[in-house]
């Protein structure tokens, strides 16, 4: 297990993570001084500084800037050097840029409504910031900012990751974000982990969330939520959202859940199953009647580990790399042009091991980009799992050994 020091001691980074009220005054007269927190995943002469960020009332260790390859690779603040860049970069234009204060986002939404009227369904105002700039939809918001906090990845050390986990990579990577040009601290409000005994101070910090959403003088203002969806029910004006971190309903028109199961219908489906979550960016307003009414939202499909997945399948293939300790990466498109984008790397092979789940068999444009990619791994020398999911069990799909355990076994059968 990973450590970290500040203000004169030594905890675990998992407890700090998921327990982040405990920390909160000690990481604050750290941030004063010395000014950072230090990562002990290498030994004492090679102590890794970590970024100390407040996010309201919290605060939330991050990697140093660009030192994240310096990292055990079994760190939580380890950052691949060959990972996929996140998009961005030099472009001007682009809707979402990482910056080292956090990352500069425009949304394809608007955070503020001045016409004052009852939202029927799916609203995509004009955007009210800088011209030429491209923007981003809900759900390349969510992806990029899995990527950026690396939970699309496992690291194979362990078989769960818990929602507390989640929300203290996301903030501390988030930083001093920027939203529509307005700080992130007062438009996005990522839901904690419930604990009974913070309870208190997570209702406070999010019904001052909510109080910010006013409702008078003309305007509405919005805010965007992410949190892991527990159940939706129908009522009697269209449906009702609950997220698993606080039991307060989300309200929305039937035309927007018709739009969400027929937008992402794999999430939609898998609403329920146990094996899988579901996780929702949600921009909510509230209502003269105090409300918090759904306007627009994007749901992504996860493993049980809250790692990415496009299908249902995909699930279990992740579930199942979890359980075996294997460490992988779930790549996303990021950006146009990628010519590969497989379902799944393994990380922990020489070399690295794509996999396919292939479930749209028949499907001709399915056919002819599944003979493209296995045409381009073939050129490139990169091996290859697939699992046909009507034709093979999981079970029985045979994966390469890592490079570690292979390593053990050889040094074992030399030493008998």
């Amino acid at each position: 297990m990973a450590h970290v020091s500040f203000d004169g001691g030594t905890v675990p980074l998992e407890d700090v993570q998921e327990n982040p009220g405990q920390y909160a005054r000690r990481l604050e007269r750290a941030k004063i001084t010395p000014g950072f927190a230090l990562c002990l995943c290498k030994p004492a002469n090679a102590n890794l500084r970590l970024v100390i960020r407040r996010y309201r009332s919290l605060f939330h260790l991050a990697g140093w800037p660009d030192d994240g390859h310096r990292h055990a690779p079994g760190c939580g603040f380890y950052k691949d050097p060959n990972r996929r860049p996140l998009p961005g970069g030099d472009d001007p234009k682009a809707a979402i840029v990482a910056t080292p204060a956090g990352l500069n986002i425009k949304l394809d939404v608007s955070l503020t409504q001045r016409d004052v009227r009852a939202s029927a369904g799916i609203t995509t105002p004009p955007g009210g910031t800088r011209a030429g700039r491209r923007s981003a939809t809900l759900l390349a918001f969510l992806q990029t900012l899995w990527a950026s906090a690396g939970l699309h990845c496992w690291n194979g050390l362990g078989t769960t990751r818990h929602w507390g986990l989640c929300n203290a990579q996301l903030l501390a990577e988030l930083g001093d974000a920027v939203v529509n040009g307005r700080g992130a601290q007062d438009v996005l409000h990522v839901m904690r982990r419930y604990q009974e005994a913070d309870r208190a101070a997570i209702n406070a910090e999010f019904d001052a969330f909510v109080a910010g959403l006013t409702n008078g003088s003309g305007a509405v203002r919005r805010g965007v939520l992410i949190g892991e969806v527990a159940e939706v029910t129908p009522t009697q004006y269209g449906h009702s959202l609950v997220l698993r971190q606080n039991p307060r309903k989300y309200y929305a028109s039937p035309a927007l859940f018709d739009h969400a199961a027929k937008t992402w219908p794999h999430a939609w489906k898998a609403l329920g199953d146990r094996a899988a979550r579901i996780v929702a960016a949600l921009l909510v307003e509230k209502t003269v009647k105090g409300h918090l009414r759904i306007v627009n939202l994007a749901l992504m499909l996860c493993s049980s580990a809250y790692v990415p997945c496009d299908s249902i399948h995909e699930v279990s293939m992740a579930n199942r790399l979890v359980s075996e300790y294997r460490s992988f990466e779930k790549q996303m498109r990021l950006a146009d042009g990628d010519d590969m984008l497989p379902d799944f790397v393994l990380r922990d092979t020489e070399p690295r091991t794509h996999i396919e789940v292939y479930g749209m068999n028949g499907v001709a444009s399915y056919e002819e980009r599944k003979a493209e990619k296995r045409e381009l791994r073939r050129q490139r020398g990169i091996p290859a799992v697939e699992w046909d999911v009507d034709r093979t069990e999981l079970s029985a799909v045979t994966l390469p050994e890592p490079v570690h355990r292979r390593a053990a076994s050889l040094t074992s059968s030399q030493t008998a």
